[in-house]
This record gives structure tokens, C-alpha cells and sequence, in this order.
């Protein structure tokens, strides 16, 4: 099969939100189907040359969607940011810059090397990302982690493989199907059998816990605005915006 080139911008290919609900030109606070769907999603790390060598296999067997640069304001919803762990929670909430638009995600449910959970997704005008970020302070989210990526999206064989590269620390995988709740278990199985097949490992909860401390122990990717500005943050990672 030779690789279909979607392109970068293209309406729809960079991700499927079969659940989303929009503000602004992408909604109105409607909902865009009328079942909430679930995103069934393995992960796993990858060494450079296994990054490469996935790079070179999807790019000739596998539909291209897009490439994704994105930075992220990951909350915790702990009292103490130093206490627990963002992702021993089950709300996963955070502003994310998408190839220069502004997103408010919250996904629900437990969040492992393997999970099934509810995404929701509501655009943010570029102008008002640092009101979003005053606004969830008074609602009390004010410390986190950041993350800047560079995400190349696949699908292949009807999984969604994404293959993310973080500068300064290394890369990992992410397969996705997005289905019902009823079908979750068809959708883990058929994404064991593509990880499977391509000789990937996938990581269970105690190895994807690792994983994310190792990422969010960097210095400086750890945030507290009631101790510093977001404006100091988008200095750092001005490219993004």
C-alpha cells in the first residue's frame, strides 16, 4: 500500500474528535455526534532507531495525516504540586497550542500505557489563551507540567499511530481507535495485534508511570502560576505560538 499524502492542514486528518464539543467556528457549544465516543490508546517508548525505522515503514505501508507541533499546559489536580503525580488523577486537563491554535482538552478516565477515555475539546481564539489560563487559575488549576512536542500521524490498518518526538529527552508511540464503549475490548485487541506485528512494545501502567516522571522531572517543564507568569512560559516556548 503507498502512503497517502493528506497533508498538513487538512480539515479533519490531524485528529478525530467523534466526541467533540466546540466554541466558536468549529461549534457552538453543540455536540458533533450524538454518542460520546471513547479513544482507546496504547503507548510505548522507542529508541532513535526505532523511531526511524517506524518513520520509514509508515511513510511508504501507511495513509500520512499530518505532522502536529503542539505545546501543553498539563494540570495537576492535586492540592500539592509535588505530592502526587499528574497522572494518578483521572481528570486530565490542559491548554494546548496545536500548530499555532489554542485548545482547552479535558479527557477522562484512568490514564496507563493502555486506556480508554472520554475527550472533550474546545478551540481557544489564539488571543484569549492567556485569558484561559487566568481563568482556570480562579478556578483553582494553577501548577502542572509543560511539554512540547512534534507528533507525525499515521493510520494504519485502521489504528492511528502517532510517533512523537520531544526535544531534549527522546521519543515514544501512541496507537489510537476510537470506537464505543461496548467495542473497547475489540479496539485493545486489534491494537495489541498491529503493535504486535510491527514489533513494538506497548507499557504497562507501572512502566508508562516511569515514562511520565521521566518526562515531567525536567528541569524547568514543571509550572506554579501563583509563583510565576504565563507570559515567562510563552517566552520560553515562543515558536510555538
Amino acid at each position: 500500500m503507498s502512503s497517502k499524502r493528506v497533508g498538513k492542514h487538512k480539515k479533519g486528518a490531524l485528529k478525530r474528535f467523534p466526541f467533540l464539543f466546540i466554541f466558536s467556528s468549529r461549534s457552538g457549544m453543540m455536540i458533533k455526534r450524538n454518542m460520546t465516543k471513547i479513544e482507546v490508546e496504547h503507548r510505548g517508548a522507542l529508541k532513535k532507531d526505532e523511531f526511524k525505522r517506524l518513520k520509514v515503514f509508515f511513510d511508504k505501508e501507511a495513509d500520512f495525516l499530518g505532522i502536529i507541533d503542539r505545546f501543553s499546559v498539563i494540570y495537576s489536580q492535586r492540592e500539592d504540586d509535588q505530592s502526587k503525580e499528574v497522572y494518578e488523577h483521572p481528570v486530565d486537563l490542559k491548554v494546548r497550542i496545536t500548530n499555532k491554535k489554542g485548545e482547552l482538552v479535558l479527557k477522562h478516565g484512568r490514564w496507563s500505557g493502555n486506556d480508554a477515555r472520554k475527550e472533550f475539546l474546545f478551540p481557544i481564539e489564539k488571543e484569549k489563551i492567556d485569558e484561559m489560563i487566568e481563568f482556570l487559575k480562579i478556578l483553582g488549576h494553577y501548577h502542572g507540567v509543560l511539554q512540547a512536542t512534534k507528533t507525525y500521524l499515521y493510520r494504519y490498518k485502521e489504528v492511528d499511530f502517532s510517533l512523537v518526538e520531544v526535544p531534549d529527552w527522546g521519543y515514544y508511540f501512541e496507537a489510537e481507535v476510537v470506537t464505543e464503549s461496548k467495542n473497547i475490548e475489540k479496539a485493545n485487541e486489534r491494537i495489541r495485534k498491529e503493535c504486535e506485528d510491527l514489533d513494538i512494545e506497548t507499557l504497562d501502567h507501572e512502566k508508562f508511570c516511569r515514562l511520565l516522571k521521566s518526562l515531567n522531572d525536567r528541569p524547568g517543564h514543571r509550572f506554579n502560576f501563583k509563583k510565576q507568569e504565563f507570559v515567562e512560559i510563552k517566552k520560553r516556548f515562543s515558536k510555538y505560538f
